[in-house]
């Protein structure tokens, strides 16, 4: 019996093969547009290496500082006070505008004011630079020994540097195997081996996969202390390319962490370089998703970024999904209305109400089914097309086949509950009505 119904299907979709193909093409190009975009936020906010422990994280990034100006505004009024007219000269201020630089944070000014904050387990400063290379172009990060305790890079041989290395300024260097292929042409037995970098060689002691996020984009991890950043390790400088990493023992020492920050900020001066043109030191502590949002949206606000991104995305998904819903809804109707007469040749056949009404609930459901599966293959070609292009640079995409089945469930059920609602008042056509409609 089943094997009739699946018969009768495959042979219904193929008699318009147009209707069939806008439907297929709308179902799965929009669940594959879908699936590459949830493949890149999960990319940036999913849990794993080398930030397995990002809800307990807190970010620094920068360093605001700022001037405000505000303009008198006198009452000038007069009055009559024992018989004598008395002028009021009481006014008000307003605030008419500000001045403001922003930038990334000088080393000196962390280790001055934010190394050691209460309800941190740990912390680490670090920078980002595209430096040159005789062979390569090379995203560098200068850190201190704690970069790989709060970042959980995947090693795959070597290790990190110690806090000896950094005190000593030992030219040691931790570098991703995708570097160790480029440089090296293999991405294994490079341990010892010497990588140049703005003419100075590194020995290689370590070797990690891509964390593959934007923040943690790096191809080589080398001690802060030596190298051009000097100047802004000793010089009072409130400006420099640093930005601070704070991480709690448990996610709820996220906002405690933050309020630590926040009461330091309060209690911080402009640096002296600075006061002659700012009087206001701002430094904003972010949760990990909120300055991801920030980085992505370029909003002063972290807070307000992230709520805007979160319901930006949100509306994106559900009108991704609604695309395909209501187009397979449409086309339902379209194919319908115009099978009334092979309804009605059916029906004087003596085929029964709940037979034609299986089979266009199976339609519906093959359809959809091939549509998705259409789709999702869509998307792997997708994410392996720019996985191995490296069009966004080393970030690494993956397919999430759970958002795929609820995506194809939610399309299921919307068309199969408007599809079941025609295809029932289809059914129950008189013969001769259906007849007359003469679309067959």
């Amino acid at each position: 019996m089943i094997s009739n119904y699946i018969k009768l299907v495959i042979r219904a979709l193929g008699q318009n093969k147009f209707f069939t193909s806008i439907s297929l093409f709308g179902i799965s190009f929009t669940l594959a547009i879908l699936m590459l975009i949830i493949s890149m936020l999960e990319t940036e906010v999913d849990t794993n290496p080398a930030l397995s422990e990002r809800d307990k994280m807190v970010l620094v990034p920068n360093l605001q500082l700022k001037k405000i100006f505000y303009d008198t505004i006198y009452s000038y009024d007069s009055t009559m006070y024992n018989g004598e007219i008395v002028i009021d000269f009481r006014y008000k201020l307003y605030e008419q505008g500000s001045s403001n630089s922003n930038n990334e944070l000088a080393h000196w000014f962390l280790e001055e004011h934010l190394d050691d904050i209460p309800n941190a387990v740990n912390q680490t400063f670090f920078n980002r630079n595209q430096v040159n290379n005789s062979k390569v172009e090379l995203k560098a990060v200068y850190a201190d020994h704690r970069f790989g305790e709060v970042f959980d890079f995947k090693f795959i041989d070597g290790f990190g540097f110690n806090e000896t290395a950094v005190k000593n300024e030992e030219l040691v260097a931790v570098i991703t195997d995708d570097l160790a292929d480029k440089y090296f042409g293999r991405r294994d037995k490079v341990l010892g081996k010497n990588i140049e970098k703005n003419g100075r060689n590194y020995s290689v002691i370590g070797v990690i996969k891509p964390a593959g996020i934007m923040l943690l984009s790096l191809d080589i991890v080398v001690p802060y202390t030596h190298d051009y950043i000097d100047s802004q390790i000793r010089d009072e400088n409130s400006f420099g390319s640093y930005m601070a990493m704070y991480i709690g023992d448990e996610s709820s020492d996220v906002e405690l962490i933050k309020e630590d920050i926040k009461f330091i900020n309060s209690n911080t001066e402009v640096p002296a370089p600075a006061r002659e043109y700012f009087d206001i030191t701002e430094f904003k502590p972010y949760g990990f998703h909120e300055a991801c949002a920030g980085q992505i949206l370029d909003m002063n606000n972290a807070e307000q970024s992230l709520n805007i991104m979160t319901w930006v995305m949100y509306a994106l998904i559900g009108f991704l999904i609604l695309l395909p819903t209501l187009n397979l809804i449409n086309l339902n109707v379209g194919r319908f209305m115009e099978r009334n007469s092979e309804i009605g040749v059916r029906k004087a056949f003596g085929v029964d109400r709940t037979t034609i009404l299986v089979q266009f609930i199976l339609e519906n459901i093959v359809q959809t089914f091939l549509g998705g599966l259409i789709g999702l293959g869509l998307a792997i070609l997708g994410i392996d097309l720019i996985n191995d292009t490296n069009l966004i640079g080393d970030i690494v995409l993956k397919v999430n086949y759970r958002f795929f089945g609820y995506s194809l469930i939610i399309c299921l059920l919307f068309g199969l509950l408007l599809g079941i609602l025609h295809a029932y008042r289809m059914s129950k056509m008189h013969i001769v009505s259906a007849l007359k409609q003469n679309k067959l």
